[in-house]
């Protein structure tokens, strides 16, 4: 055959080539841009299904089976329900948004001492479509009738009087109708559904409530008992627990939204209750009450940019503050969790504590320095700061052309993260809190939730009043969450967060380096080894001593740390919920915090 003919063949097999590849594209339906008030994703229209890839069906390093590897949707809570919730949610047609929306929910109803409509939280999305990102912030407020010493820490923790105006649903079903896809009624119907027919209590939620059991047997907890007891009788691991009140309270929410919960018959049963109990709150309290939409707080971390929240987060900036310090120092070089590492990241964390409570409030209230702050010219300054050979007996707050807080109020660690990523491209990094366990442990009879116990975080001696914690009426409380999100050449990689107060910036950092510079998989990362300096007083090492070898141990206490020695595995020192996007490889990774029970699931 000649060299004519095979080129004339050839040329007809492009041509081939060239026209099936036409057809296929003007076969393809392209997404336009929707708007962000109606919708994130084009549901209702014809999806073109992303290729399959081959993927990996466990990560290495995940000995605990907590993480999950998915193409399509992923969801890391606390619990398997809860993310069972929120990947259904996925395969229905939601965006991430309504997936992480209905995963909240029904962890108020799984994790009832940790989270749930009476409290609060922040929300980190991304939107792909408009390549958007927006912070919701929905802490509580103080009630406007406050009157100094009307609130004794003592005697008052556990009542009605220690929660601030709810936020949390009106966080949520905000985020839900400006940025969700699916309606209030979908979204909540699983939540409705575990609260009524009920689930299988796990070994925390049955340890929390045998904890709790003198309390709810006070006279004045009839109806705790009659929630959390089978005949007087606390629920245990594996009991089927239900909550009818709480299925009728989300049911109602589902029905009538923002307004029932602030303005309808349920506020007004909501008011009638707390102020029974004690509490100032008001309706006027209730239908003032609007989530916020705040300008992230931004740095770039070795090419990465990590965005966070602003106050009132005093966990963003904290972050932000410890990463641009390590960036100095050549971490790598150190080597993943030697002595020299880990004193390097604890120093840098306890300057970025010390500016948190030295700068930070509620930014209504205060001038805050947070460009400054947050920026790589103020955290070479602090590098100036930094010890190198022994850990710092108090760490100063540096300075900052504003006046120095003397912050005086508490932290309280019970706290439960979700982070979802979905086919669409969006993903979702939210942090909900009651505050402490069970929240002020009061609930209003019939409508089966607990109230947050944020008062209890502010100061109330009128000699502390230029506390930024000091109450005021319709402050917002200050909180450590820090709903993350990663990015590489614009685009989130990864979503992050944690429970746990004051060891939730430096978990996330470390779960951070851990990836990004120590080329860790998303598990191998959170399940690492943790040793964490979170006391805001002196140099105390947090630390799972079991997991680190006695050599390490020893030149952290001649780096002059006292050791406080937690089991291995233990939930202080955080319990990260995360997903890692592949985008390479074409596929992502939940992780979940083995610290917690957290569990994470793909598809």
């Amino acid at each position: 055959m000649s060299k004519n003919k095979y080129a004339t063949k050839f040329c007809a097999f492009i041509l081939a080539i060239l026209i099936i590849a036409s057809m296929v594209a003007g076969c393809t339906q392209k997404t336009e841009t929707i708007n962000p008030e109606e919708s994130q994703n084009p549901v209702s229209e014809e999806i073109k299904e992303p290729e399959e890839t081959t993927i990996p069906t466990k990560m290495e390093g995940d000995e605990f089976d907590n993480g999950a590897i998915g193409q399509h949707g992923g969801v890391s809570s606390s619990s398997e329900y809860s993310s069972q919730v929120g990947i259904d949610i996925l395969k229905a047609g939601g965006n991430a948004v309504d997936a992480a929306v209905a995963t909240a929910f029904a962890i108020g109803v799984t994790e009832p001492n940790l989270s749930g409509v009476g409290g609060c939280g922040m929300m980190n999305i991304y939107l792909k479509d408009t390549n958007e990102y927006v912070m919701l912030e929905y802490m509580e407020t103080v009630p406007m009738n406050v009157t100094a010493g009307w609130f004794n820490k003592d005697t008052d923790s556990s009542t009605a009087k220690n929660a601030a105006v709810p936020s949390q649903v009106n966080g949520l079903l905000t985020a839900l109708e400006k940025y969700g896809t699916m309606t209030r009624e979908e979204v909540m119907a699983p939540a409705i559904k575990l609260a009524r027919e009920g689930f299988e209590m796990d070994e925390r939620l049955a340890e929390a409530v045998a904890n709790s059991y003198d309390v709810f047997s006070e006279p004045e907890n009839e109806y705790l008992l009659e929630l959390y007891t089978n005949d007087g009788i606390p629920y245990s691991n594996g009991d089927l627990f239900k909550n009818e009140d709480l299925a009728n309270t989300l049911q109602a929410i589902a029905d009538g939204g923002i307004d029932e919960f602030y303005r309808g018959e349920l506020a007004k049963t909501i008011v009638e209750g707390l102020q029974a109990g004690g509490s100032l709150i008001t309706m006027e309290d209730m239908d003032s009450y609007e989530t916020a939409i705040r300008e992230p707080l931004r740095t770039i971390y070795h090419g990465y940019e990590v965005i966070v929240p602003p106050p009132p987060s005093n966990g963003g900036d904290w972050l932000l503050e410890i990463l641009n310090i390590l960036e100095n120092y050549d971490l790598k070089a150190m080597g993943h969790n030697t002595p020299e590492y880990l004193f390097t990241l604890n120093e840098a964390s306890r300057l970025g504590l010390a500016d948190s409570y030295a700068f930070i409030g509620d930014p209504a209230y205060y001038n805050l320095p947070m460009k400054e702050m947050t920026s790589k010219e103020y955290a070479a300054e602090r590098v100036k700061q930094m010890p190198t050979d022994k850990a710092l007996e108090d760490s100063p707050a540096g300075d900052l052309p504003v006046e120095k807080l003397d912050p005086t109020g508490a932290e309280s660690q019970h706290t439960s993260h979700i982070a979802v990523i979905d086919e669409y491209g969006n993903i979702v990094s939210t942090t909900n809190t009651l505050g402490l366990g069970w929240g002020c442990k009061f609930a209003v009879p019939g409508t089966g939730f607990f109230y947050n116990s944020h008062i209890s975080n502010l100061e109330h001696d009128p000699a502390k009043a230029d506390s930024p914690d000091y109450v005021m009426p319709g402050k917002r409380v200050r909180s450590t969450i820090t709903p993350s999100l990663v990015l590489k050449d614009g685009e989130p990689i990864m979503a992050i967060g944690s429970p746990g107060s004051l060891a939730i910036p430096p978990a996330i950092a470390i779960v951070i380096n851990n990836v990004l510079l120590f080329d860790m998989n998303i598990q191998e990362a959170i399940n690492a080894p943790r040793a964490m300096a979170i006391d805001r007083f002196g140099p105390t090492m947090t630390i799972e001593a079991g997991r680190f070898d006695e050599t390490t141990v020893k030149a952290l206490e001649d780096y002059g740390y006292e050791m406080k020695v937690v089991k291995d595995y233990d939930s202080a020192v955080g319990g990260i919920a995360a997903i890692y996007l592949d985008k390479e490889a074409g596929f992502f990774y939940a992780g979940a915090d083995p610290r917690r029970n957290y569990k994470a699931l793909a598809y």
